[in-house]
């Protein structure tokens, strides 16, 4: 068997001391809920530790605390039927460990606090009841007044009503004009650029066919000159050949 570690020690001892506590009445002892928090901490480094225990004594252990949480949680509760509801679902059953002594206190604790909340639940539907057959008389006395002047509160109230929603329909319909109004001068200043886009295209378009037609006529030019040149050439070339050539007949 493995031996306690000190820290071990002390979670069993405080374990113990907040299942006293719990079972006297959690209630009067604010401490109970700072201990539990100790707890948590000490799991943690025990958890930790080289030496701990074994996993099903931590399981016991983790069990332990967290049917206190349940008990601190339910105590928490303002409404009597919730804390009826939270202490019937406290799992007593849920400490399923060798040590009987535990598993018994753990159970006398959940009988307690069941028996507790119901008592209150009791008590808190007896008053209830006894406060509203007083408020019962009490309304028939006074419901004709009553009446009357529920009637004025309501007209009053749908008369408000009516004029807050005449006033957003109004305010509506000129956040709607205005929103319209500059669409409109947004689709209007779009056009007018479009259409000087447009002129712009057209213009260019022009300009660069005058540029095309007069690359091509003064290309059509340069090779005229060219062909006329070529053929005065040719005609030099061939009437000098002919005085050549009647030259050298005179001669011979």
């Amino acid at each position: 068997m493995i031996q306690m570690t000190r820290l071990e020690i002390n979670v069993k001892r405080l374990l113990t001391r907040c299942e006293l506590i719990a079972k006297d009445d959690p209630h009067k002892d604010w401490k109970l809920e700072k201990y539990i928090l100790s707890l948590d901490d000490m799991m943690n480094k025990l958890q930790t530790s080289p030496n701990k225990p074994s996993k099903d004594t931590m399981m016991g252990y983790m069990k332990r605390i967290n049917f206190l949480k349940g008990v601190i949680n339910a105590m928490k509760l303002s409404n009597p039927v919730e804390r009826v509801v939270a202490a019937q679902l406290l799992s007593k059953n849920s400490v399923s460990t060798n040590n009987s002594a535990s598993t018994n206190i753990t159970t006398q604790i959940h009988q307690k606090t069941v028996a507790k909340y119901n008592r209150e639940l009791r008590a808190e539907l007896f008053h209830s009841n006894r406060e509203a057959n007083k408020d019962g008389v009490r309304q028939r006395l006074s419901s004709s007044n009553i009446k009357d002047e529920d009637l004025d509160a309501i007209l009053k109230y749908n008369r408000n009503i009516q004029e807050k929603i005449a006033e957003n329909m109004l305010s509506m319909t000129g956040t709607m004009k205005e929103h319209a109004l500059a669409a409109s001068a947004i689709i209007k200043k779009d056009i007018g650029t479009l259409e000087m886009s447009d002129k712009l295209t057209d213009v260019n378009a022009i300009n660069l066919k005058k540029e095309s037609l007069k690359l091509e006529e003064h290309t059509n030019s340069k090779w005229r000159c060219w062909v006329w040149l070529m053929i005065a050439f040719v005609l030099v070339v061939f009437f000098n050949m002919v005085l050549f050539m009647k030259v050298t007949r005179k001669k011979i």
